[in-house]
């Protein structure tokens, strides 16, 4: 249990009081250690922002600077809802128009039973068997018994391939069994054999039951007859995929090109995100901001605007040197990819020799970036280590002041009592 201290024993003076305003006292420095901590752990934070925004800007190079985002494609397609055309490889899809017509959708194969049951829980077959279902040359048995219900069977059937569906149709009088492909095409077509009754109990497998044949989808290009097993036809067209919707004797009119809109926007989405970082670095490293006096960020700014020299020299951006933004020159970069998309992808691989090195070297493990977040990190630990040892060294120090004004008050208490006490030996007329 710890020590009780009664302050002012002697009446002749509060340590307590003096003691906690030494204490106030020697606590400013603690805050002034917290105060700098305070600015460190925002200048990270800050820096850890630029980072994120520099990586991103990396990621914006990334997605040009092999100068394959150059073959990108637009499509425009004049009816969707007959069909819709997607660019499933860029690089592989040629400018072209092209025209089709859908002749027909792709179905899977779908059986139901002529005959059926009051009730799903009636039993069927009359002896035990096994039923063979045929599918793409696949031989599926199922077997069955005399007990098992019209339920059972269904149940049987569709958990003994992923390639069938089987359940039960009410007609409004009688339960019957319905049994499909769950792929469509000629490859889905389903028939059907037994060593049993069942097939005849439920007049399964006959030309009546046959309710939808299984079918090819057919699209018509040019004249030339074209079919898929499913509605999606992928090698048709090298790098586009054409999904059909519903037939249709009216043409569907497709016309792929490069998209040069998206290509500019592509590059000018790099260059704002470089803008990006001179607003940040100019913010933060501005009087009264977080990173205010540190030169980090603007080397960095100043060594990715020595790369775009290639891009200067074609004239191809200008650089606002108020506010020190890059700006892409659309007229330019759009006529030079239209006359020399060669000369435009050289242009782009020269930025790339000298940029992805540097960007690699600031993200290296022992680059700039990393190492600017240790040194953040070591004099936030020298803070808190700094606070600890000055609030252990204040806490001994308290205590061992305290006990010596206990010391001292307890002594003046006893002069106290002793002066008391001779004084009540002295007659009042002698005081």
């Amino acid at each position: 249990m710890g020590e009780i201290y009664l302050s002012n024993l002697s009446g002749q003076f509060d340590y307590k009081q003096i003691l906690d305003k030494y204490e106030q006292l020697k606590l400013q420095r603690v805050n002034l250690i917290q105060s700098k901590e305070i600015k460190v752990q925002q200048a990270k934070s800050a820096f850890k922002t630029y980072a994120n925004m520099l990586k991103d800007f990396q990621d914006k190079f990334e997605a040009i600077k092999d100068g394959s985002f150059l073959d990108r494609k637009s499509i425009e397609i004049d009816n969707k809802d007959i069909a819709d055309v997607t660019i499933t490889d860029q690089s592989a899809a040629e400018s072209m128009e092209l025209s089709f017509t859908v002749k027909q959708l792709a179905r899977n194969d779908v059986w139901l039973s002529q005959s059926g049951k009051a009730s799903k829980d009636d039993s069927v077959a009359s002896e035990d068997g096994t039923l063979t279902i045929t599918i793409n040359n696949e031989d599926i048995d199922i077997d069955y018994t005399s007990s098992d219900s019209l339920e059972q069977i269904a149940n049987k059937i569709d958990q003994a391939s992923e390639k069938i569906n089987a359940s039960i149709f009410f007609d409004g009088q009688n339960y019957r069994l319905l049994v499909s492909s769950r792929d469509t095409g000629t490859n889905s077509t389903l028939s059907f054999s037994d060593s049993g009754d069942l097939l005849d109990a439920l007049d399964l497998g006959s030309t009546d039951s046959h309710v939808q044949a299984a079918q090819n989808a057919k699209i018509d290009i040019y004249g030339t007859e074209v079919e898929s097993q499913t509605d999606r036809f992928s090698d048709v067209i090298s790098g586009v995929e054409i999904e059909i919707k519903k037939v249709s004797s009216e043409p569907v009119r497709v016309k792929i090109a490069q998209d040069k809109e998206q290509i500019t926007k592509m590059v000018e989405e790099f260059f704002n995100a470089y803008n990006s970082l001179v607003d940040y670095a100019k913010e933060k490293t501005g009087k009264g901001g977080e990173l205010s006096g540190d030169f980090t960020l603007h080397s960095i700014r100043s060594s990715i605007f020595n790369t775009f020299t290639p891009f200067m020299e074609k004239g191809l951006i200008t650089v606002n040197h108020e506010n020190g933004h890059i700006t892409l020159d659309r007229a330019k970069f759009t006529t030079l990819l239209a006359s020399d998309e060669q000369e435009l992808k050289d242009t782009i691989k020269e930025t790339q020799k000298r940029l992805e090195p540097y960007l690699d070297a600031v993200f290296d493990p022992y680059g700039v970036i990393r190492q600017k977040e240790k040194s953040y990190d070591r004099k936030i630990e020298q803070y808190e280590d700094s606070k600890e040892s000055t609030i252990k060294m204040l806490t001994l120090e308290m205590e061992r002041l305290k006990k010596q004004f206990i010391h001292l008050d307890s002594m003046m208490a006893q002069m106290n009592d002793v002066k008391m006490r001779v004084a009540a030996l002295i007659p009042k007329e002698q005081q």
